[in-house]
């Protein structure tokens, strides 16, 4: 089970709105902060995975010398990205406990995807899993939430009790979601009210659940299986991006 798209009785797959969120100016600043490490510290990789890929959005956007795969639990995603790249290779599963017949160069994750794991445990299956489909001095490339990001969301919740939620339309009708916290666990309550072609709205419900934790038990656990090339803090400390290579 995992904790992405625990959508409530009566509410579409996420997928079917997702391509109308599609945010190319955030998936192009990833490719940019995937694509820049790649080349001070592997210049000749050609074979790259994403873990956590949902639609292709950031494999979509890279340069074309590479030959990219995606791995994503959700087949309605997997679905969508194929369609988008029907020359690419793409896998549904987990990314805590992949296995694939093939090794590759670089794999990634971006968009906070390993928050969504169910605990810790899941996160060391999951950089066992991705060492395990690397080549030898291949880079594993990922950003996380820190600490950070319950504290500002929690004081934002302080401030802002009576309208916690915020939203933005979008080309299928209005999207409004609200940060929960507790403990080290971020929910997302999250609705999409769905313009029919009545006029009227359809509400669909999702919760999200992310989980985060200390930096220093993050670079721990890498540590057992890679390298940390870099480790740089993005959004005010908010998120952290971690570049490893393969021992």
């Amino acid at each position: 089970m995992s904790n992405y798209d625990h959508r409530m009785k009566g509410s579409k797959p996420v997928a079917y709105f997702a391509e109308s969120w599609y945010n190319k100016k955030g998936a192009m600043e990833r490719v940019r902060y995937i694509v820049a490490p790649i080349m001070k510290y592997h210049r000749t990789a050609r074979s790259i995975l994403e873990v956590g890929c949902g639609m292709g959005d950031v494999l979509v956007n890279l340069p074309k010398r590479y030959s990219v795969s995606g791995l994503d639990y959700q087949e309605d995603f997997i679905k969508v990205a194929q369609k988008r790249m029907p020359k690419s290779k793409f896998y549904v599963h987990s990314m805590h406990n992949f296995r694939i017949d093939e090794k590759f160069d670089v794999i990634f994750s971006a968009f906070d995807a390993v928050n969504f794991l169910e605990d810790f445990s899941q996160w060391k299956s999951t950089f066992k899993a991705v060492s395990e489909h690397l080549y030898d001095n291949g880079l594993f490339i990922f950003d996380v939430y820190t600490p950070k990001m319950l504290t500002v969301t929690r004081r934002w919740l302080e401030k802002h009790r009576r309208t916690s939620l915020s939203g933005r339309e979008f080309s299928m009708g209005y999207y409004f979601d609200r940060g929960l916290v507790k403990g080290n666990v971020l929910t997302w309550d999250s609705r999409v009210f769905e313009k029919l072609p009545s006029g009227l709205y359809q509400l669909n419900r999702y919760r999200f659940i992310e989980r985060i934790y200390p930096v220093a038990r993050m670079k721990s656990a890498l540590s057992e299986r890679f390298d940390i090339l870099e480790a740089n803090l993005r959004e005010e400390g908010r998120v952290i991006l971690f570049v490893c290579k393969k021992r």
